[in-house]
């Protein structure tokens, strides 16, 4: 075989994708698979939106700036305002294709290769995919599901930092468990980072999907001009705009977006139409949609835990924001149960498409029992998908005695 990268050799397939080829030989067979692998909202994209593409069908669509296109910085800038009470510069936001695209301008950024960043596990998985790429060593501390997944104490996060350590990165809401970290939380990690001198990487992806009226966390709000803090954020999943990919970094260190600047201009420039759509949607999104939106989540939520407390042997952690949880199965190996699902169970030509949990630890050995489920189906179907969840643990459990 002609050469192949280290790098390339050493990015893992997504846990969350890796299954597809099952679920298409599933769906070629007459099995429709419920597809709770994958963050994808089923919830329709505002209709201002689409309105906003119409408006924009006959342009030249010419590149953008690299930095973003003004108008939509400052109608992100804007929103943030209404919605939050966080006023903040445009000039401070750098628009990216997706949050993906801004982490891996982070990672090239604050990091040269074999420099270290802390994650806490289960973490996002293309975290570890992003790191690969770009050289960098993530240094994994365990949180625990019986304790759920609580932060570890300052002194176990200090102990691990090195000469080479460069940043914290935190997903809140977090992916994949659905835990929300306060204020006090942030503020903690954020006064580690100035002791030692390094980054608060903030991934606030799912910052308004929070549930039972817990207030919203933002390292805006709680340090807007902090040059340590830098939030990753998206219009992916709030607005159901997975496919724009539009996403941003406020990052209030002028010397850093500098940086960041020649990387997006390497790159050219992010969508030029999603930007203009996402400016005429902001402008006039109205007051309550990501209430809305979040209502909804927290009905599934509900609905899903409701059913998964009825299957023997299943535990999970309740979440408070996101639309994920991790549930642990009275089985061994979640990978090869996920594989068995699709290719092997059917009940009333259906079956699942899951997320086993192994891909969320960077930790060897961790998450074997577990699976993530994403809630981003209507209650009737969560409810099917759980019924068929259990007649396939009971299968199962007989193939593999």
């Amino acid at each position: 075989m002609i050469h192949l990268s280290t790098r390339s050799r050493n990015t893992p397939p997504s846990p969350i994708r890796r299954l597809a080829h099952l679920a298409r030989s599933a769906s070629e067979k007459g099995v429709e698979p419920y597809y709770l692998n994958i963050g994808q909202p089923d919830i329709h994209c505002p209709r201002l939106f689409s309105e906003g593409v119409a408006q924009h069908a006959d342009i030249h669509v010419s590149y953008a700036p690299s930095e973003g296109i003004q108008v939509f910085r400052e109608a992100w800038a804007s929103w943030m305002n209404r919605e939050h009470g966080i006023d903040t510069s445009p000039e401070r936001y750098m628009v990216t294709m997706g949050a993906s695209e801004g982490l891996v301008f982070l990672f090239t950024t604050c990091c040269d290769p074999s420099d270290e960043i802390i994650i806490f596990d289960p973490t996002y998985a293309n975290y570890m995919g992003f790191a690969e790429q770009t050289g960098v060593r993530l240094v994994s501390l365990a949180s625990a599901f019986e304790e759920g997944f609580q932060l570890p104490d300052t002194s176990v996060i200090r102990k691990h930092i090195t000469s080479r350590t460069r940043a914290i990165l935190l997903c809140n809401p977090n992916n994949p468990t659905g835990v929300l970290y306060g204020e006090e939380e942030v503020e903690r990690l954020l006064d580690i980072c100035h002791r030692y001198g390094l980054y608060l990487l903030l991934d606030e992806t799912y910052r308004e999907i929070v549930f039972d009226n817990k207030p919203v966390t933002s390292a805006m709000k709680i340090a807007p001009d902090d040059e340590h803090v830098i939030v990753i954020d998206s219009l992916s999943k709030r607005f159901s705009l997975c496919g724009a990919r539009i996403g941003s970094l406020y990052v209030p260190s002028n010397g850093l977006r500098e940086k960041i600047l020649h990387l997006a201009q390497a790159r050219l420039s992010a969508p030029t139409i999603e930007q203009l759509a996402a400016t005429h949607m902001l402008k006039q999104i109205e007051d309550g949609y990501t209430a809305e939106v979040c209502a909804t989540y927290q009905g599934r939520r509900d609905c899903l835990i409701r059913c998964l407390q009825k299957i023997p042997g299943v535990t999970c952690c309740e979440p408070s924001g996101a639309f994920y949880l991790l549930a642990k199965l009275p089985i061994e190996d979640a990978e090869h149960f996920a594989s068995w699902m699709l290719s092997e169970y059917s009940q009333d030509g259906r079956t699942l498409f899951l997320s086993p949990a192994r891909g969320f630890y960077s930790i060897p050995g961790m998450g074997e029992d577990e699976i993530r489920l994403a809630f981003v189906l209507e209650e009737k179907s969560l409810e099917h998908a759980m019924k068929v969840l259990e007649g396939g643990l009971e299968a199962y459990k007989s193939v593999t005695k």
